[in-house]
């Protein structure tokens, strides 16, 4: 009798919808502080609807490079940028859907989206995407040292569909962001405000669940055969960590792992309350990993085809940001506004890198030993290219990658590459990531 090998992610999955549905109630103190140790960490920061080219290029060379218009927010990071041209999302020109099915189910996947009923353009349809994605790669494995595998929020998402999820525990299995900051803050640190008797009660609740699932694992093993019964017998025993786990109060709290205030309420599908939402969502994210709860984080800004208005960025902003990406490029008042949402993304990016940078580790910061990757789902919004993609990249991972320049890569590569460049920084030694198809290897010149 063969199985399909359950993971610790199933157990997550079998306890809500996402990794995080398990609540924190029992966790640890920040790993750099106990062992003295500094830990690698990887976010990713999507935003839609691509870019306008001639104002986010920078201009010069590899490391006396100008920083372009839409980068010139940046300016103080410089020195911990990674810009990189003449990548293409070279498979999300193929298989099922329309440009942005596509471009948003491959953004970190890299491989062809199934076939499905989402409804695209011009008659044309998808299912979700067709492989793992990267950052749930990369959790497998520094996931098995942290309570949370990853952690994935959003700021107005408001699809749940392919054009709103990118990140893939497989084929076919997405993994919804949480949008609302005061959820995801209760999920990963707790509620501030429970009494002892309520976190009891939580605790016990979440006990008795685990217990459950251990009981359906063992007799599962019963009825299998010695080498399938082997597999299952190690998920087992990571049932026992978890469970010790939730024997512990809460997280505890101190150093630089401090609890935050999230202020007054804030309705999460405001639109104009959009900037209050991401700074508390990068303010989560960030001591998520100073408390080192999870080294696997992404961001995703809204959605595809996301067309909320950004009044708050000037009252003559009347289009959406789609509607925005569409305008012809000889449309100079609406490129401007296309720029000026664009440069606002820029400001979030850097406020994420400050405010890693304002964490101690060790003899230096958090964000010394992370890399930050913005990505997109599209190069140019009103021609769909997804070639020459926008890739931003800030932090060395350690000291993995050489920062302070705009690499241009002499042909044509893959993102493909890209991904695997990041899962060796990662400490994954492989050389494949996707669909090999459309590229092998990690993409050259970015090492230190």
């Amino acid at each position: 009798m063969s199985i399909i090998r359950p993971t610790r992610r199933d157990l997550l999955r079998y306890l809500g919808t996402s990794a995080l549905a398990l609540p924190i109630v029992g966790g640890r103190r920040p790993a750099f502080a106990d062992h003295g140790e500094a830990h690698k960490r990887i976010i990713f920061f999507y935003t839609p609807n691509g870019t306008v080219p001639v104002n986010f290029w920078p201009s010069g060379g590899e490391t006396d490079f100008v920083l372009s218009p839409i980068l010139e927010p940046l300016a103080e990071h410089r020195d911990d940028l990674l810009i990189l041209g003449n990548v293409d999302m070279e498979s999300a020109f193929n298989g099922p859907g329309d440009a942005h099915q596509k471009g948003t189910g491959q953004c970190l996947t890299a491989t062809e989206l199934l076939e499905g009923t989402f409804a695209g353009d011009a008659g044309e349809s998808a299912g979700w995407a067709g492989g793992i994605s990267i950052d749930q790669k990369i959790a497998e494995v520094t996931g098995e040292q942290t309570l949370f595998p990853s952690i994935e929020l959003g700021v107005l998402v408001g699809r749940s569909d392919v054009g709103g999820r990118i990140n893939y525990r497989g084929a076919g299995e997405p993994v919804p962001p949480e949008n609302d900051p005061a959820a995801a803050y209760t999920r990963i640190f707790g509620d501030p405000d429970a009494s002892s008797s309520d976190l009891e009660t939580q605790r016990m609740r979440r006990q008795r669940l685990l217990e459950q699932v251990s009981m359906d694992y063992q007799r599962l093993a019963d009825r299998m055969e010695d080498q399938d019964r082997e597999k299952l017998d190690i998920h087992i025993s990571s049932l026992a960590d978890i469970q010790d786990r939730l024997q512990q109060n809460g997280v505890q709290f101190g150093g630089e792992c401090q609890m935050l205030d999230l202020g007054a309420p804030i309705d999460p599908t405001r639109v104009d309350m959009l900037p209050e939402i991401g700074r508390l969502q990068m303010d989560i994210m960030a001591m998520a990993m100073a408390c080192d709860l999870t080294r696997v984080g992404t961001l995703m800004w809204t959605h595809s085809v996301a067309d909320y208005v950004y009044s708050f960025l000037g009252e003559d902003i009347k289009d959406g940001h789609h509607s925005l990406a569409h305008k012809g490029d000889e449309d100079a008042p609406k490129v401007e506004h296309n720029t000026r949402l664009n440069v606002w993304f820029a400001e979030q990016f850097g406020y994420l890198i400050s405010r890693l940078k304002a964490i101690p580790e060790g003899d230096g910061t958090v964000f010394d030993n992370t890399v930050i990757v913005w990505v997109n789902e599209q190069a140019k919004g009103n021609n769909h290219d997804r070639h020459a993609m926008p890739y931003v990249m800030a932090g060395s991972a350690g000291g993995f990658f050489s920062t302070g320049r705009y690499v241009i890569q002499d042909k044509a590569a893959a993102h493909n590459q890209l991904f695997v460049s990041l899962q060796n920084a990662m400490g994954i030694e492989d050389d494949e990531f996707g669909n090999t198809a459309y590229g092998k290897g990690e993409l050259p010149g970015l090492r230190g």
